[in-house]
This record gives structure tokens, C-alpha cells and sequence, in this order.
């Protein structure tokens, strides 16, 4: 259940997360490789999965990375447990997702489909204090999947989307 409140704006909500507990949430669309629409019945929001960051949808693997989360997710119940603020600067819930038991940061990264987050687009454990949770297992599946080349890490030189983004937001302007 959420205790929310909602700002309503020309042609924009925003969503303010007071507190969100842990609970089931139908998935009713994926937007991108970390990045879905869920429900509880009465509101739909966007969630961003926390301690993962797929390839932008331009970026090699970007479409792979949310066909897979959408073969995973869609209209699936989900479990989402909030980090830090429960939101992030978008207004989107930020957390921990879970379908069946099972952490979906960590399987995307396992399949190669999906980076650990860096906060600061910096190696952990060079940006340590900004996380909120321990992200070692994510960091070791991520040198796991990158041993082993797969997709994302098959490419000879695969850019990061954190640096992928920065490279992109200087040449259109965001």
C-alpha cells in the first residue's frame, strides 16, 4: 500500500512517495532495461530498479536488455523493496524488485544484460558512501558476466550506459 500525495501539473504528475512498504505490485509495462509502470489497483506509477543500469535503448544491447526485462516482468505481481528516499530525481520509485523470491538487479546483471549501478559513473569501491545498500554481489556478478563475455561484455568495448549517457547528453544537449 502507498500513503502518497500527487501534484498535478499541466501535462505532468509528480508523485511523492511519503513511504512505501514492501508489497505486490502488478507490472503493466516495461519502458526500458530498468525501467517499468507498475499498479497496485488504484495508482500507476514508474519504478527504476535499483542497484542495476541497462544500456539506453540506443545503446548496443539497449533493446535486448528490455525485451528480456519484459519477458521477466510483464504483467507479472512484483515485490519492491524502496531504497534511500524511495524515489529518484524523475520521481520514480527507486528499489529493490523481486519476482518470486528472486533479485531481478542481479539476474539481469548475471546475463550480461545490465552493469552494476555507479552512482557517480566511478568504480565501486571509489563512490562507496554514495550507495545505500552493499553492492558487492552486484559488483561480482557483473565481473562474473563480464569473464565470461556475455552479451553486453562480448562487445570488445563496451561503454558503460553511465558513460554512454554523459557522452550522448553533451552531444544533444539534455
Amino acid at each position: 500500500m502507498f500513503l502518497w500525495y500527487a501534484i498535478k501539473m499541466p501535462k505532468i504528475k509528480i508523485v511523492h512517495f511519503l513511504f512505501l512498504l514492501v508489497f505486490s505490485y502488478k507490472v503493466v509495462s516495461v519502458l526500458d532495461g530498468d525501467t517499468f509502470s507498475a499498479t497496485d489497483g488504484n495508482v500507476t506509477f514508474r519504478v527504476r530498479i535499483a542497484a542495476m543500469d541497462a544500456p539506453e535503448r540506443q545503446q548496443a544491447y539497449g533493446k535486448m536488455a528490455k525485451y528480456r526485462l519484459e519477458a521477466l516482468l510483464k504483467s507479472q505481481h512484483v515485490t519492491i523493496t524502496p531504497v534511500g528516499k524511495g524515489h529518484d530525481k524523475y520521481g520514480r520509485v527507486l528499489g529493490h524488485v523481486f519476482l518470486n523470491g528472486e533479485d531481478i538487479s542481479l539476474q539481469m546483471i548475471q546475463e550480461g544484460l545490465a552493469t552494476y549501478y555507479r552512482p557517480s559513473c566511478h568504480d565501486y569501491p571509489e563512490d562507496k558512501k554514495k550507495y545505500d545498500y552493499n553492492p558487492q554481489k552486484y559488483v561480482e556478478a557483473e565481473q562474473m558476466a563480464r569473464s565470461k563475455g556475455k552479451n553486453i561484455w562480448s562487445a570488445p568495448r563496451s561503454v558503460l550506459p553511465c558513460k554512454f549517457r554523459r557522452a550522448e547528453s553533451g552531444r544533444i544537449g539534455f
